[in-house]
């Protein structure tokens, strides 16, 4: 218990950070005053002031603000911080180290530096892990006859190297993309031997039961075996490695967001702070390499929900900044702090909704 509280504190700590680190390192590129540097919300828990910013962990550790000054949308999360933590929006005039008072594109330098951040982490750590645990080939070792693979014409030795026209580079991801397809045709090309062959199978149908949304799905499977052989990579191919990985699972956030508003995806899979304890506990306890591999996931999955159009999140800054760009001025004060009140309610029910969802899977409901 005690190291699944230790490594929850740790993951979500610092990917907060480095999240963070991206806005503050940008907004002091571009000389925008920056009175605030938390790791959480809410009030403060402790802190320090060097300069003229205050570094503070706060209460609630949900996530973390850079808060800049003459940025008039951290009027609405400032009123999280505390009594000793409020901004004043009282005035309109602008001084030359105020945000909105930089041009556009320092403006959204400035905004997109967070999930460039998370983005890095994870290319990082991919990199990191393919070098220092070395990865495991999507190569087939075994084709279980009278299987749609048998019957396709995969060969044990085949290489998967692409499906349905996307590239894999680890057994996981050809597992992900073919659970997929269930009764639907998927095209693996694989190296045998030296030469590229397309393939084409239609995965059977098969009940599996989803521990996260507590609840049976059909998934697809072909009846094939990766071996679990694993080797180091130099630098160079390890970036490769790490880059490709990174977009892949960009890509896989994505689609699963997707299948989410389309309904493909069950709501129940909406994971919360406690779901990802759980699993980085896991995670720690299967050794470094499974945890940092984990962090970069979840690293990629806030660059991505950060990038949703919701005021009050990255990407909500962005469309008020492309708006501006647009139209050749800024929104107004008062539509933007509406917007971003509407957006704050609406990831704090997220949020709600999430953690509601992790003690219904504890209480296995």
């Amino acid at each position: 218990m005690l190291l699944t509280v230790a490594v929850t504190i740790l993951v979500l700590g610092v990917l907060i950070f480095v999240h963070e680190l991206g806005h503050f390192a940008a907004a002091k590129s571009v000389d925008i005053e920056v009175p605030r540097f938390s790791i959480g919300l809410g009030p403060k828990m402790f802190g320090f002031r060097r300069g003229e910013t205050e570094y503070v962990i706060s209460w609630i550790p949900l996530g973390g603000y850079v808060k800049m000054a003459g940025m008039a949308d951290e009027e609405v999360t400032s009123k999280l911080e505390g009594p000793d933590g409020g901004v004043s929006g009282d005035s309109l005039e602008l001084g030359p180290r105020d945000f909105d008072a930089k041009p556009l594109w320092a403006r959204t330098l400035v905004i997109v530096a967070g999930v460039i951040m998370n983005w890095v982490f994870a290319i990082v750590a991919f990199t990191a892990i393919a070098m220092g645990e070395g990865v495991v080939e999507p190569r087939i070792t075994t084709v279980s006859p009278d299987t749609p693979a048998d019957s396709a014409g995969l060969m044990a030795g085949d290489l998967i190297t692409r499906i349905d026209g996307q590239s894999v580079r680890d057994p996981l991801q050809v597992i992900l993309l073919i659970e997929r397809k269930p009764n639907e045709e998927v095209r693996l090309t694989v190296d045998r031997d030296g030469e590229s062959l397309l393939i084409r199978a239609t995965p059977a149908a098969e009940e599996q039961f989803n521990e996260i949304a507590q609840e049976s799905r059909t998934v697809g499977r072909v009846g094939i075996e990766i071996g679990p052989d694993r080797y180091q990579l130099g630098l160079g191919r390890a970036f490769a490695h790490g880059w490709g990985s990174t977009v892949y699972w960009s890509r896989a956030v994505i689609q699963f967001l997707g299948d989410f508003v389309t309904r493909k995806a069950s709501p129940r899979e909406v994971g919360g702070p406690i779901m990802i304890g759980q699993i980085s506990g896991q995670a720690a306890r299967a050794g470094p390499w499974r945890l940092l591999s984990f962090m970069a996931i979840i690293s990629i999955n806030l660059a991505v929900f950060n990038l949703l159009p919701i005021p009050v999140l990255d990407g909500g800054h962005l469309v008020f900044l492309a708006v501006e760009g647009i139209q050749g001025r800024p929104v107004s004060v008062n539509t933007r702090l509406r917007f971003t009140t509407v957006g704050m309610v609406f990831v704090v029910g997220l949020m709600l909704w999430a953690v509601g969802n992790d003690f219904l899977r504890i209480l296995g409901i």
